[in-house]
């Protein structure tokens, strides 16, 4: 292709990648760490490098659980954080690997135990109530029986737990998968599969952590699409990459500043609606009197008129349209913006 060729147009082409920190239940977004690279560059072993340095410098034991898709599957990387810091990796696996199709074959297993997905998911991080009895072992076994014979025409999900998985040969540490079927009104049936690092994650622990990705993404969508990330018309790299962290660094700063004032509740509003609701919305009257002021709303002052007796009423509507007459003359004399 000849440069010079007016037919093409060049554009930049920059890959962003970048570590959030998100908590259970979604209202603090923190961007822990960012990489900028050209396009032509797999994001997959940039992911990982974060790590490494987000590790050097918090230490380790700060992070303990990396949800990625399916696009960062490294099996090698994730035995490598599992084994050196004690992170643990949540990823669903892609159909043609082998890793896959072994989950799913051990799942054919006429011994292989399903459990029917139970709502809500978010309580399935919390231990068992003492005075509930224990199920027996054949109950998650007749309740997959039933949900799959039951013909009342809705959508179900069973679940099913698989630990100690090595056929991933990439992968130096075994693996705990999580085994979905679901299934939809007309009987058709989907199998997709979670795998995790971690020996101890019950089922719904996995799918519960899984879930956090969607908000992930949602972030990365935010201050990519609402936060002016891309309006950078320079092509030098240094300006580019200057647009990008400072861009960063204030959307992880007001997230910092609004879990100190309380207000995690607007994380998840776009910028232009976050800073509309942050700025100053209330007008106040100052009332003088004998050296001492109070301020009121303008609610608050319109009742303390209305509720004046008439005498007093009549002594200060005079006074109120020589206050406005004189705020108008000082309109007429103000700049335009």
């Amino acid at each position: 292709m000849d440069p010079r060729d007016r037919r093409y147009r060049w554009r930049r082409c920059y890959k962003l990648v970048s570590l959030v920190h998100v908590n259970r239940s979604l209202d603090l977004f923190l961007v822990v760490g960012a990489r900028l690279a050209p396009g032509n560059q797999h994001e997959c072993p940039l992911l990982y490098a974060l790590v490494d340095e987000l590790v050097r410098a918090v230490g380790r034991g700060v992070m303990r659980v990396l949800v990625v898709d399916r696009g960062l599957l490294d099996g090698a990387r994730m035995g490598r954080l599992k084994l050196d810091y004690h992170i643990d990796t949540v990823a669903p696996l892609r159909k043609n690997m082998d890793a896959y199709q072994d989950v799913v074959g051990l799942a054919r297993s006429k011994h292989f135990r399903w459990e029917v997905l139970g709502e809500p998911e978010a309580a399935a991080d919390s231990p068992a109530s003492p005075l509930e009895p224990a199920p027996s072992e054949q109950e998650p076994m007749r309740q997959a029986t039933v949900a799959a014979q039951s013909p009342d025409g809705c959508r179900r999900t069973l679940v099913g737990l698989a630990r100690g998985v090595s056929s991933w040969s990439e992968c130096p540490v075994p693996l705990t998968a999580v085994i979905h079927r679901e299934m939809d009104a007309e009987g058709r049936v989907e199998d997709w599969v979670l795998v995790t690092t971690s020996a101890s994650m019950s089922a719904a622990q996995v799918r519960a952590t899984y879930r956090l990705r969607t908000a992930i993404e949602e972030r990365h969508r935010q201050y990519k699409c609402f936060w002016d990330l891309a309006k950078m018309s320079a092509c030098r790299f240094s300006l580019v990459l200057g647009q990008v962290l400072f861009i960063l660094l204030a959307y992880t700063l007001l997230g910092a500043y609004l879990v100190r004032r309380r207000r995690q509740a607007l994380s998840g509003r776009t910028r232009g609606r976050l800073l509309e609701m942050l700025g100053p919305t209330v007008e106040r009257v100052a009332v003088y009197c004998q050296q001492r002021f109070a301020l009121f709303s303008l609610p608050e002052f319109a009742e303390i008129l209305l509720s004046l007796p008439a005498p007093a009423r009549r002594k200060l509507l005079p006074r109120m349209r020589q206050l406005r007459r004189d705020l108008y003359r000082l309109l007429e004399n103000a700049r335009a913006p």
